[in-house]
């Protein structure tokens, strides 16, 4: 940095009056190198007695108050001036004069006795024939002028004096900001802060803050590999120092979206302060949509824990959310074979959400499929139960027929198999199994012996009666007998679930306990 730049910072950074102090002592201004004094300074060098019979002689600047009878006074100055009353006819109220003389004694009263009187250009005048002197000025140039005049404006409260008093200040802000490296993102902020400061041009500080991030976010994408940390610590200064970040939008033009991507600078000195809080929500979306995607695995394995945050922290985005639950479920349906009967029957409802009806039915295939070659090792109690998944999960009863007829043709005596083939209509006529015909009707059971509730000892044909195919069926085979365990209800409900036990002789399971529903 120049010298001249980190003077400039300097001054900016300190104090009005404290720069103010530093012009009089040093005498850095040209009005200070002539020793004229304001009346500020005047004031402030109270008590006059001590200047009384000193031979030099004082210049003293300032708004001519009162005047007649050859006195007059100064605004906001309490000390009488005496003056020969000829010199004060050509003297138009409220000018601005530059007056020598000297403080003397009358009386008791003291008085400042002028010898020279005469009218100088307004204040705001001579801001600007100071300021058509400055050739190429530097921050520092600006900043000097900007302190002359607002020692000026605010002692006089003069308005449009202080708007040429803030008009230097932004001049040097301008000047420096021209000096700054294209990455100097720190340099930018710092300006931002000498504007809120000076309380400049409040668009024209947003401008830099967001110039700043711009930049910050720009260099950080350039790492690798990538700093997550620095990610987050830009996003969260962003929320908080850019009005409007954290609300979400309802909507945002497109053309305005397209424009700000391309060329965000420039879009953003160009919008008004009200689609400016909304770009400042935009870039927010867009380092959050980056930081959480960098966490996305590449199989979709977390696609439901980012598809969450996107939701909480940028609603915005929902369609990325979906799409990121679509890739967990695609992660799901690679990995089916590995999953719980639980798990398949929840990723097909999920589907069904999604009105993927075939994808909900490939899982479900797929699923059986997976371990259908270790059931059928496992001989008739295996093939039963494949005979089952086929029909609860698939409702396909041919392929579920067959696995019934192989179970058969295993162990005819097994009575599972039996109930299975009556359950769907099927008889054994012929030496076959056959499907009933349409119009075949059982006899009715009487009204006094069909069942109504469960009950323990129920058969599992008066289970079926009762209650209908079981969506799921578990049968394990011990040295006591076979035990199966019925589940009814939709998926991901509370199930109600039977235990039935098969002893010996018996011709079919009965009901030993049941919970649920």
């Amino acid at each position: 940095m120049s010298c001249s730049g980190l003077k400039f910072r300097l001054l900016l950074k300190a104090p009005l009056c404290f720069v103010v102090l530093l012009t009089f002592h040093f005498g850095r201004t040209t009005r200070a190198a002539d020793n004229v004094w304001t009346v500020q300074k005047l004031m402030d060098n109270k008590p006059w007695d001590r200047f009384v019979g000193s031979p030099l002689s004082i210049r003293i600047e300032g708004r001519l108050g009162t005047f007649g009878g050859g006195q007059f006074r100064l605004v906001r100055c309490d000390t009488v001036f005496t003056i020969d009353s000829e010199k004060l006819r050509t003297v138009a109220p409220k000018s601005t004069v530059e007056i020598k003389g000297q403080f003397k004694k009358n009386g008791t009263k003291i008085e400042f006795g002028v010898d020279e009187l005469k009218v100088v250009p307004s204040y705001a005048d001579q801001f600007d024939i100071r300021s058509s002197k400055l050739k190429l000025p530097s921050p520092t140039d600006w900043i000097e002028l900007g302190d002359w005049g607002a020692e000026r404006a605010r002692f006089y409260d003069d308005a449009e004096l202080m708007k040429k008093v803030k008009d230097a200040y932004t001049n040097a802000v301008e000047v420096e900001y021209r000096t700054l490296k294209p990455l100097d993102a720190e340099g930018r902020f710092s300006l931002a802060k000498t504007m809120d400061t000076y309380e400049l041009s409040n668009r024209r500080r947003m401008e830099l803050v967001h110039e700043g991030f711009r930049i910050q976010w720009k260099v950080a994408q350039k790492l690798d590999p990538p700093d997550m940390t620095a990610w987050q610590q830009i996003a969260k200064n962003l929320g908080e120092q850019l009005p409007g970040a954290n609300d979400p939008l309802k909507e945002l033009d497109a053309d305005v979206k397209d424009a700000y991507e391309r060329d965000p600078d420039s879009t953003y000195r160009k919008a008004n302060d009200d689609l400016r809080r909304q770009l400042h929500r935009l870039f927010l979306v867009t380092i959050i949509r980056k930081v959480l995607l960098q966490a996305e695995s590449s199989d979709g394995r977390n696609g439901d824990s980012i598809a969450d945050q996107i939701d909480q922290l940028i609603p915005e985005e929902h369609s990325l959310a979906e799409r990121q639950r679509v890739a967990k479920l695609t992660y799901r349906a690679a990995n089916i074979a590995t999953a719980t009967r639980a798990e398949a029957e929840n990723l097909a409802a999920a589907f069904r959400e999604r009105h993927q009806d075939d994808s909900a039915h490939e899982a479900l295939s797929q699923w059986i499929k997976a371990h259908e070659p270790r059931l059928k090792e496992d001989g008739v109690v295996g093939l039963l139960q494949l005979a089952d998944e086929y029909l609860a999960l698939l409702s396909d009863e041919k392929t579920a027929v067959g696995y019934l007829m192989d179970a058969y043709r295993i162990d005819p005596t097994f009575e599972g198999v039996k109930t299975q083939f009556a359950s769907l209509g099927y008889q054994w006529k012929n030496s076959r199994w056959t499907k009933r015909e349409p119009g075949h009707r059982e006899e009715p059971a009487s009204e006094s012996t069909a069942p109504t509730e469960i009950t323990i000892g129920m058969s599992a044909s008066g289970l079926r009666t009762l209650l209908g195919q079981p969506r799921s069926l578990a049968r394990a085979v011990t040295s006591r007998g076979i035990t199966e365990v019925w589940s009814f209800g939709p998926a991901g409900s509370t199930a109600l679930v039977v235990r039935l036990e098969q002893k010996g002789r018996d011709l079919e399971p009965n009901v030993t306990a049941f919970s649920g529903q």
